[in-house]
């Protein structure tokens, strides 16, 4: 072996989407892989989001680039279609068996393709919970009669009611009712669109609801946390990362506000989108066993809770997508940590079907246009199945 290419074999390289803390945080792992190999360098880099899937793309047509890398939710099933990232089920049986086992099972839903094909590890994730004024509200609202009554009661008292920031009057917003409908965007096999079933129909008008008669605010990203803490929006729903982040950014509610899991609908369901990173090995890697060791020691159970750890003095709450068995060490308050894991028995992520990320544009212009502009839910969404319908005949 030349000396360039030994040298070559002991550096890993990894890209991580965020900003510098998510390098911190997978230092614990750094670390540990370190002293179970003393002689290879491990060189991590963050990458921005919206440069993310650009780099890689540029990474795979090159040939050249980072070992290891993480990406959103989708991004294991879309680069894995273009031959970017390896299988785990052949490369890494046992490192897929743990996560069987161990991860969430709507993130593992999620990145496994109909025919069993996992390119990516689920990484880390957030939940959609609810987060109230302790002070204003005697308790969450646990279905949607009570959460309808709730916030008609807070508008009725003057308060602005209710607000989503987590994928407000999009795809994602709607997603949870198309479940707890016992909807879906595609069958099984994602061989069909199913967007515009009775079910995603009754799913829609009753979302759209929330805005016409609830007057939810429309805005992407709408100011909640700030409601929360002044009163106006006395009731909100947004992710996990105010678990940490709200005792800091809103030191004036502190002590007085909890989460909850969502309100049920009718037939019992309170399903809640999971979304997160996932973490896989690209196939044109020269290092592809030693970036596989470098997943086993992400995915061990003490590297996962030192990760947690690192996390919380940098003000994030990382949640281990892959090692939920160890949700319950991390440093979460009690309550907190009750209904995360309360939550987590109805989760489900994006669907597991090529080019969702691109066709998911679709189903928010259909949910926009029934929210906002009072259109027909069956034409709309009749509209999006058509579209996501041809797209899966293309691609066949």
């Amino acid at each position: 072996m030349s000396a360039a290419l030994s040298a070559q074999a002991q550096k890993l390289v990894v890209w991580m989407v965020g900003d510098d803390k998510v390098v911190r945080v997978l230092q614990p792992a750094v670390e540990a892989f370190k002293a179970k190999r003393p002689g290879v360098q491990v060189e991590v880099r963050d990458v921005p989001w919206a440069d993310a899937m650009s780099k890689y793309s540029a990474a795979l047509a090159s040939r050249s680039g980072p070992d290891v890398i993480t990406g959103g939710t989708t991004f294991g099933i879309d680069l894995g279609a273009k031959g970017a990232l390896i299988d785990l089920n052949q490369r890494a049986p046992d490192l897929v068996k743990l996560l069987e086992q161990h991860a969430a099972p709507g993130a593992i839903r999620s990145v496994r393709r109909p025919d069993g094909v996992m390119h990516a590890a689920p990484f880390d994730m957030h939940v959609q919970l609810q987060y109230y004024r302790t002070d204003l509200l005697p308790k969450a609202p646990a279905t949607y009669a009570e959460f309808d009554a709730e916030v008609r009661r807070l508008r009725a008292g003057g308060a602005r009611g209710y607000a989503q920031q987590w994928g407000n009057t999009s795809w994602l917003g709607f997603f949870p009712y198309l479940l707890q409908a016992g909807g879906a965007l595609y069958d099984a096999q994602c061989t069909k669109a199913l967007v515009d079933s009775p079910e995603a129909v009754r799913a829609l008008n009753y979302y759209a609801t929330i805005y016409r008669q609830l007057k939810a605010p429309t805005d992407t990203w709408p100011d909640a946390d700030g409601g929360l803490e002044n009163g106006s929006y006395p009731l909100i729903q947004s992710g996990t990362w105010q678990l940490s982040s709200l005792d800091i950014t809103r030191r004036k509610i502190a002590g007085r506000w909890a989460a909850a899991p969502l309100p049920a609908a009718p037939g019992g369901r309170n399903t809640a989108f999971i979304g997160g990173t996932v973490m896989g090995v690209t196939s044109f890697s020269p290092n592809v066993d030693l970036a596989l060791d470098f997943l086993r020691t992400v995915y061990q159970a003490d590297v996962t809770r030192r990760m947690g750890e690192a996390a919380l003095p940098l003000g994030l709450v990382w949640l281990p997508g892959g090692r939920t068995d160890q949700l319950a060490a991390l440093p979460l308050p009690p309550q907190h940590k009750q209904v995360l894991m309360a939550q987590l028995k109805d989760t489900e992520g994006p669907p597991n079907c090529p080019g969702w990320q691109r066709l998911s544009e679709s189903l928010t212009r259909a949910v926009q246009r029934v929210v906002l502009a009072d259109g027909d839910a069956q034409q709309e969404l009749s509209k999006a199945a058509e579209k996501m319908n041809r797209a899966l005949v293309g691609g066949r």
